[in-house]
């Protein structure tokens, strides 16, 4: 898979046409996740579930942003066992099936939900694992222009038109710094600009979904490592923060394994890089 061709094509969805999904796309994306699809720790059991447009209902009220579901043709659950980094290593999952779909031609969109056993619940699931993720997915309604959704507070947001290139909301700038925290000194003749595969990676991260867009995370290289940091944010829970790190961990090493080879991400990152209070060095990706 092209990453960073996919990562840039990638758009959520808030609107899907009443289009059935081919069986035979089903079947594609289940053998891709038993087979090709990266996964961050493998040795957490997880499961993929795929549900048609027949479970909306019963979704309703489970899942969805402020339980308000959107309607799609279908709806990609994964399930995991418990674990301490469960959350991350399915948002680094489910991003790469969202990923692998774009790639088959399909939009889809992240759901949120409060409640795992809700959602299985409401699904009719029968497991001893958790649902740890939900992606609605199918065709797109199409729209004049692809928008993206600044949430600054549930007071203060904004739409702005997507463009090649077009600047995230959090861009390379903000969110990157040399050997500690803050530091910009030295940086940009480190990683380059738009043709250098560092820059190209670090792109990609800040392309990354996030609750909300709130992307609560940044990175500090130092030592031949990228160190990600989590950001505290009061809009993010603890679930949410760890699916989207699992996300934006994805978008990095998906771009960096071009160059950097079989390298991935270890969570033994080390804490002396001069954080702000509430700031978390969460794992380290060798360059």
């Amino acid at each position: 898979m092209n990453y960073s061709a996919m990562i840039q094509n990638r758009k959520s969805v808030r609107e899907f046409l009443e289009k059935n999904v081919p069986e035979s796309a089903i079947a594609e994306i289940q053998a891709y996740y038993h087979g090709e699809c990266r996964r961050l720790m493998p040795e957490i059991g997880t499961a993929l579930r795929c549900f048609g447009r027949s479970v909306r209902d019963a979704l309703e009220g489970s899942a969805g942003y402020e339980n308000f579901l959107i309607g799609a043709s279908e709806y990609l659950v994964l399930l995991s066992d418990d674990d301490a980094h469960a959350g991350e290593n399915a948002g680094y999952i489910m991003e790469d099936l969202v990923l692998k779909l774009t790639e088959m031609g399909f939009d889809s969109c992240w759901i949120t939900f409060a409640d795992g056993e809700k959602v299985k619940q409401a699904l009719g699931i029968e497991s001893r694992m958790q649902a740890a993720a939900v992606v609605a997915f199918g065709y797109g309604a199409k729209t004049a222009k692809k928008l993206r959704v600044n949430i600054q507070s549930m007071s203060h947001i904004d739409t702005a038109a997507k463009r090649q290139y077009f600047a995230p909301k959090c861009s390379v700038e903000d969110l990157v710094y040399l050997e500690r925290w803050g530091n910009t000194e030295g940086r940009d003749e480190f990683i380059g600009f738009y043709d250098d595969m560092l820059w190209q990676a670090f792109y990609a991260a800040s392309l990354a979904p996030s609750y909300l867009n709130r992307q609560p995370y940044g990175f500090v290289i130092r030592g031949g490592r990228v160190v990600l940091v989590q950001r505290p944010d009061v809009q993010t829970d603890a679930a949410d923060a760890a699916l989207g790190l699992g996300i934006v961990m994805l978008h990095f090493a998906g771009v960096a394994s071009r160059w950097a080879g079989s390298s991935e991400w270890k969570f033994d990152a080390p804490a002396d890089i001069a954080l702000p209070a509430g700031y978390i060095a969460v794992a380290e990706y060798l360059l």
